[in-house]
């Protein structure tokens, strides 16, 4: 079973639903792809020919979608449209091969026939099947939920309940919104690890403790003096993936003053030895990278601008399953 996205703002919607297609947008490859060798190499190939105007590195997902969408599409597979105007799931099966329809480079000329056989509300299937028909791909297999989605429209024609009934499995929504929080986690992580690697990263971190209610502000790189007077918080920041050792951190612990407080912050983790260390002082925080990117969770909104932009996230609201099994 697939799934299938009519863009980002369900473009194609009307080819879908009023001329029975599914379709995919040519305007990174406006020429007919079934003339293309049958392989990912040569579909990525011809992407980076075209002068794309996709980032580079989402080329390789692209010209994936596209071969999937010509070649490993069979006539008679079951496949699923999200359809956002009317919060409902439609399922169709592919009745015909790949063709390509070139109106103009905009047009969604990718094309292969549909047959519709069923329409449901998205609030007939489980959280688990809905996130799994959340991914960000215009084009993706359905494995861990096809099941349940199939026999979900095959009990709603023939007037059977639903042999998934979503408030049963409240686990999954559970699930769902711990692997929405994981996803974010990850996406931070790498942004801190692409973009603000090095010396860039301190005033970062110096924004996130203006953020807490800090005065805080990078110092020069040479280490040579703070510029600032006691009781203070002196910081180091080390973008690194492999464990802080106990060396680093007593190097740090030297510069700080019986009246400062020490906070070593990496994106990694530690070793043994340096947690050690850090356990006989008081005036020492040894922070890893997965509780500095929750510090980055709870204190963005008082971010600088430049790092939003930079990390850039948006609120949205998840259901509180520990309240709502009180």
């Amino acid at each position: 079973m697939w799934a299938i996205r009519a863009g980002n703002a369900d473009q194609a919607d009307r080819i879908f639903l009023d001329q029975n297609c599914l379709a995919l947008c040519s305007i990174d490859l406006d020429n007919d792809a079934s003339q293309i060798l049958p392989s990912r190499a040569a579909f990525t190939k011809a992407f980076d020919q075209a002068q794309t105007r996709t980032r580079q590195e989402s080329v390789p997902i692209l010209a994936s979608q596209l071969y999937r969408f010509v070649h490993e599409l069979r006539i008679g597979d079951h496949i699923i449209y999200p359809r956002k105007i009317d919060r409902t799931l439609r399922l169709g099966e592919i009745t015909g091969p790949y063709m390509y329809q070139s109106v103009d480079a905009y047009d969604y000329a990718h094309r292969r026939n549909v047959r519709w056989l069923g329409r449901l509300s998205r609030d007939k299937f489980s959280p688990g099947s809905l996130y799994e028909l959340g991914s960000v791909l215009h084009l993706f297999e359905i494995s861990a939920f096809a099941e349940e989605v199939l026999q979900s429209f095959i009990a709603a024609k023939s007037g059977k309940p639903a042999p998934h009934a979503p408030e049963t499995r409240g686990e999954e929504t559970e699930i769902v919104v711990r692997d929405m929080v994981e996803i974010t986690q990850d996406f931070i992580s790498k942004k801190l690890n692409a973009e603000l690697k090095g010396y860039s990263l301190e005033p970062f971190v110096a924004s996130l403790f203006r953020a807490m209610g800090y005065r805080a502000h990078a110092t020069r790189s040479t280490r040579d003096e703070l510029g600032i007077e006691p009781p203070i918080l002196k910081i180091q920041v080390k973008s690194q993936e492999a464990n802080v050792g106990a060396d680093q951190v007593k190097a740090f612990y030297a510069m700080v003053q019986a009246r400062d407080v020490g906070i070593y912050i990496t994106t990694g983790g530690y070793s043994s030895a340096a947690r050690d260390f850090a356990k006989q002082k008081g005036n020492l925080k040894l922070v890893t990278g997965v509780e500095f990117v929750e510090l980055i969770q709870k204190y963005y909104a008082e971010l600088d601008l430049q790092f939003r932009q930079q990390i850039p996230l948006r609120t949205v609201l998840v259901p509180d399953v520990a309240r709502d099994q009180l």
